[in-house]
């Protein structure tokens, strides 16, 4: 059940985010009920993390967690204890489920929250993952800054984003995208070492968004339905859906960074 009493994030905020009618966000879990990872590969992730030393005494912060796919798969792959905060009721009650469902309750703890202020308490992280989730920091050293807060020293930060192949796009939340060079420059700002990079190719991009409109477009149409009076909100978000998978086709390069927080000991891991 949707409650915006249960974060800071007001529905207008929320609203915005998403790209969604105020009104259509209460039914926002539904347009997007066949998204269980919401954009990001929780594989990849757990990869990256094992093989840098993170391991049954971790500890992982997942910002922006959603619906706790990849917590709960770092969970169960490696043993190490996540904390995941997302500003959307649905999303975290969801996340809680499948934690119970596949065995990692004891190790992932889900709550509704401001990414945006939890980033200023949640400190001393082993690991902490911002996936998928947007500008909500501000550009690349804004965002790093914010993540540093929550990383311990030689702990490991992972950022899915983007960069642009364009000149500037005028969309939501793309603003604050800026060429590979400047990108690169500024996840490096404060010194922390890029140590990974995924390049997300033409191909799976197109083939993640058409099926991901398939089924934004199939879930409006059974809502649409049963709630004529959203019919309206509904065609408006999946139109700007659509725009949003053309102009990441064209014009943004996605890409998934790994980095280590400056002040790293020499060799040891996470166990300590």
């Amino acid at each position: 059940m949707y409650d915006s009493a249960m974060t800071d994030v007001t529905d207008v905020e929320l609203a915005a985010y998403f790209g969604v009618s105020v009104r259509l966000l209460p039914h926002l879990d539904e347009l997007l009920a066949d998204f269980d990872e919401l954009g990001s590969d929780p594989g990849l992730v757990a990869t990256w993390l094992k093989e840098h030393g993170v391991g049954a005494r971790s500890r992982v912060l997942d910002l922006g967690c959603g619906k706790g796919a990849v917590a709960v798969a770092l969970a169960r792959a490696l043993g190490c204890r996540v904390t995941g905060i997302d500003a959307y009721t649905p999303f975290v009650e969801e996340a809680r489920k499948q934690g119970a469902e596949l065995g990692a309750a004891d190790l992932c703890c889900f709550r509704v929250g401001d990414i945006r202020r939890e980033a200023g308490h949640e400190t001393g992280y082993d690991a902490v993952l911002l996936l998928a989730v947007g500008p909500v920091f501000g550009g690349p050293a804004d965002t790093i800054g914010a993540l540093r807060r929550c990383t311990r020293p030689g702990g490991l930060m992972i950022i899915d984003d983007g960069y642009l192949l364009a000149a500037a796009i005028d969309f939501p939340g793309y603003e604050a995208l800026l060429d590979r060079e400047r990108t690169v420059a500024q996840l490096a700002a404060h010194g922390d070492e890029i140590i990974a990079e995924k390049l997300v190719s033409r191909a799976e991009a197109e083939a993640q968004n058409r099926r991901y409109q398939a089924w934004i477009e199939e879930r409006g149409r059974r809502l649409a339905r049963r709630r004529p009076e959203l019919a309206s909100d509904i065609a408006a978000y999946v139109e700007k859906e659509r725009r949003e998978e053309t102009i990441i086709e064209r014009d943004v390069q996605s890409a998934v960074w790994l980095l280590r927080r400056s002040d790293d000991r020499p060799g040891g891991d996470f166990a300590s």
